[in-house]
């Protein structure tokens, strides 16, 4: 059935302060910048179909649930013109700030046809499996044809900086620019040998992107280009497909960093100054055992953790950060046996206000959490082979 709600928006542009903005579709990246040159924004239809209030947005293999966060209700799934099915977490979705666009990572074969096209059947491409990144439409839920990216092996990350005119996708050991717009795909920033990414975040003021790689952290400068030295964090990155496992304050100073690591190869979470890059005292638990700690999400005064090898949350309180509380077990998944996923968590998310957090389960349901009762809500079923969760406001 179709989303139950309407509303009109009228249709915006925003600039960005960081990156070259032209009339023309150009491109303008010197090797190594992150820097595309857009042209006109597209203007959306002004009547909206995306669900009202703040909305995540769940990545499958072949499509994205809406999910409305305050009624905890899914929405009809948006297919992404993708030719057979991606490997389980080689995908990826980040949504711009206005709610109007979310945009996926993955793993494909498909040929772009003409720009602003509606979604449809792909086309295998000559070269064949490549990545790509797929713009979706939220104000019209609907999907558009796939910008071919370099590279294969799909992506565990995906930024979209303040202004909306770019998107930093994580693809190997490099950060690609891409202009969504005018479908520019600009020259990769290479952090080198030994730093495959796992994970992205934005810092509060849009110009450092934070790279999750084995055994540390790379400050990407947004505004110079460049990768700054990585800081030392010791943590084995998470063996889920996905992993998610970083997050940086609403301040910006403290960049919080999940993974394995210490004499008894335990799960930690590390934070780290972000001025300085100096890491202060982790909080542990399980030790000597099988933790997984594959994704936080910054809750209030706590950091949720997503263990999945344990299937359970950590909350690890800001106050009494090096000695957490037990963590909560996830409640059993119902026909586990017949449904197609990773079989662990692979996600965490806060939303907004008090409609608390919310896992995807790595099958076919959003688990919405209430960190102040440690209890879990009712299942939110979604598209089969769930993976991660990026939440807007409605555009």
């Amino acid at each position: 059935m179709p989303p139950r709600h309407r509303r009109r928006r009228e249709a915006s542009a925003q600039r960005s302060p960081y990156f070259v903005i032209a009339a023309a579709a150009v491109l303008v990246a010197a090797a190594g910048a992150l820097v595309v040159a857009p042209a006109a924004s597209r203007v959306l239809d002004a009547t909206s179909l995306a669900p009202a209030g703040p909305v995540g947005y769940v990545v499958c293999p072949n499509a994205v649930t809406p999910v409305e966060l305050a009624t905890r209700t899914a929405e009809a799934p948006i297919p992404l013109p993708v030719v057979g099915t991606p490997v389980l977490g080689s995908f990826a979705i980040g949504t711009s700030a206005d709610g109007r666009w979310a945009y996926v990572a993955t793993t494909d074969g498909v040929a772009a046809s003409a720009p602003g096209a509606p979604a449809g059947r792909g086309t295998a491409a000559s070269g064949g499996v490549g990545n790509v990144l797929i713009p979706v439409d939220l104000v019209g839920q609907r999907a558009l044809a796939p910008i071919p990216l370099p590279g294969q092996g799909g992506s565990h990350a995906v930024v979209v900086l303040p202004s909306g005119h770019l998107v930093l996708v994580a693809d190997g050991t490099g950060v690609v620019p891409v202009d969504p717009f005018t479908r520019a795909v600009g020259t990769p920033l290479d952090l080198g040998a030994g730093h495959a990414i796992f994970g992205m975040t934005l810092d509060p003021t849009g110009t450092i992107v934070y790279a999750l790689v084995p055994g540390g952290v790379v400050p990407v400068d947004t505004v110079h280009d460049v990768a700054r030295p990585a800081i030392s964090t010791g943590l084995s990155v998470s063996s889920v497909d996905s992993p998610h496992g970083l997050a940086v304050s609403a301040d910006g100073a403290t960049l919080y960093v999940a993974g394995q690591g210490g004499a008894d190869y335990g799960g930690r979470v590390l934070p780290v100054q972000t001025a300085t890059g100096q890491p202060m005292p982790a909080a542990g638990f399980d030790r000597f055992g099988i933790a997984d700690p594959a994704a936080l999400a910054l809750d209030g005064d706590e950091v949720l953790v997503a263990d999945a090898a344990n299937n359970w949350v950590n909350g690890v309180p800001l106050g009494s950060f090096t000695d957490p509380p037990a963590p909560v077990p996830l409640p059993a998944h119902p026909g586990r046996a017949a449904i197609t996923g990773t079989e662990h968590p692979t996600d965490i998310v806060a939303g907004p206000g008090r409609t608390g957090a919310f896992l995807v389960d790595g099958f076919d349901a959003v688990l919405p959490y209430d960190p102040t009762t440690s209890a879990f809500g009712k299942p939110i079923a979604v598209c089969s082979g769930a993976s991660s969760m990026s939440v807007a406001p409605a555009p």
